[in-house]
């Protein structure tokens, strides 16, 4: 089993090939800015090559960029206390230069990571596995679009469900978005919210995917909170946030 500063180190050595940088750059003090290169083995999202994404994970910040906007970082952004870099003070004077280039903040969500040290969670329903070719029956249910992705670029490997009798209330996916790290999703039908069964379905398939040797993370919106939630009820800690830019839509 990973001890927590395993997953951490996983998690970072990970996105250092995202972001282009050095593991040696989020231990160290003060930001860092790079040049927003493509790297082999880099989580492929939707922002992927986007002309400015932004990392803050510990007490510092990597910001990987398109080298038109690199020169006002270094005079205006890269000094900045990383721990107050998002709030909108901040994102507005980011937001309105990223418009100078044709470009805008699309989103800034918030992501966890494993506990390992938690206790052994047991179902609360009845529950159903679904390994990786039995996931595509689901392809285009509407009802767990966060549980599955149907990416090539990440492709779900594994799901859980809770059920009512033979109805389906909820369900909790994982896609593997690199070799080393796999994202979770959850689905949970209106009617069964409120029960805690997200939480047990976020927790079983975190449990089950320790067991196997990946690392699973979860990643919310700043103002969902009912998502947060949910992943710290189900054993995870706070681990990083990122800014992503897309084009403007003219």
């Amino acid at each position: 089993m990973y001890t927590k500063t395993e997953i951490l180190n996983i998690a970072k050595q990970q996105l250092a090939l995202d972001y282009n940088c050095q593991l040696a750059d989020f231990e160290k003090e003060g930001n860092t800015i790079t040049l927003n290169k493509l790297l082999e083995g880099r989580r492929i999202t939707e922002n992927d090559g986007c002309f400015l994404k932004i990392i803050t994970i510990g007490s510092n910040a990597i910001m990987s960029a398109n080298e038109k906007i690199i020169p006002w970082l270094e005079t205006t952004i890269v000094n900045r206390n990383a721990n107050w870099l998002f709030d909108y003070d901040n994102l507005r004077i980011i937001d309105n230069k990223l418009r100078e280039f044709g470009h805008e903040i699309d989103r800034v969500p918030h992501f966890y990571l494993p506990n390992p040290v938690t206790c052994e969670v047991n179902p609360i329903t009845t529950i159903k596995w679904f390994e990786k070719q039995e996931i595509l029956q689901f392809r285009g249910d509407r009802r767990f679009q966060e549980a599955f992705v149907f990416d090539e670029n990440a492709p779900d490997v594994l799901g859980v469900a809770a059920y009512d009798g033979d109805t389906i209330m909820g369900m909790a996916g994982a896609s593997e978005d690199s070799k080393t790290l796999y994202q979770m999703g959850i689905d949970v039908l209106p009617e069964y919210r409120g029960k805690g069964i997200g939480a047990n379905l976020v927790a079983l398939l975190k449990q089950e995917l320790l067991k196997r040797g990946k690392i699973v993370f979860y990643g919310t919106s700043l103002s969902h909170i009912l998502s947060k939630n949910v992943a710290i009820n189900a054993g995870f800690f706070p681990a990083w946030a990122e800014l992503y830019s897309r084009k403007l839509n003219n």
